[in-house]
């Protein structure tokens, strides 16, 4: 965040090295590992606000638009991608990896122009990606899970709780002898 309200992209991309793979794409599993509290709609409005202007602002400088977007359309854009951001939970990282996409010609030509709802139309591929590689490691996860026979599942899942049992009553135990030796050792 604070290479974003610098503006600095230098230091910008070098924090979204951990989100892309080798090649450059999006390593989508590491964007959906970022916590909830760290996420757009957890983030105070106050504090994300000017860093979507300032991240947008640079996008559209890079994509040297002949009709780009004015500064009270930059800040109305930054205001409704906050509002619905919450529809699919994104982070901050995921704007900015979008942002660069979008400079890239990923999404396509712009024309030398962009406005909100041509951003919005391009902005929505780019969450449409990202629900198919949500749904994608869902599948996966599943696949996995199921390829485990049912009779090895269960043992499994009673085998931890035995585990945890047996973790308990040792801490249980070392603490009671903890104390014992604590008070033997004070008299």
């Amino acid at each position: 965040m604070s290479a974003l309200a610098k503006g600095n992209k230098h230091d910008i991309n070098k924090c979204l090295r951990q989100y892309k793979q080798p090649n450059g794409v999006i390593y989508f599993p590491a964007l959906f590992a970022i916590p909830s509290e760290q996420r757009l709609p957890a983030l105070p409005v106050n504090d994300v606000l000017p860093m979507l202007v300032v991240g947008l602002t640079l996008a559209f400088e890079t994509m040297n638009l002949a009709r780009g977007m004015n500064d009270n359309q930059v800040i109305d854009l930054a205001e409704i991608i906050l509002e619905s951001s919450s529809e699919d939970n994104l982070s901050l990282e995921d704007v900015v990896l979008f942002l660069q996409q979008l400079t890239t010609g990923k999404y396509g030509k712009l024309y030398e122009s962009m406005d909100i709802p041509k951003f919005m139309d391009l902005f929505e591929k780019y969450r449409e990606e990202r629900w198919q590689a949500i749904q994608q490691i869902r599948y996966e996860q599943t696949v996995q899970h199921n390829a485990i026979p049912i009779n090895e599942r269960i043992v499994e899942s009673s085998e931890k709780a035995e585990r945890e049992k047996d973790r308990q009553a040792m801490k249980d135990y070392l603490n009671l002898n903890l104390m014992k030796d604590s008070l033997g050792a004070a008299k």
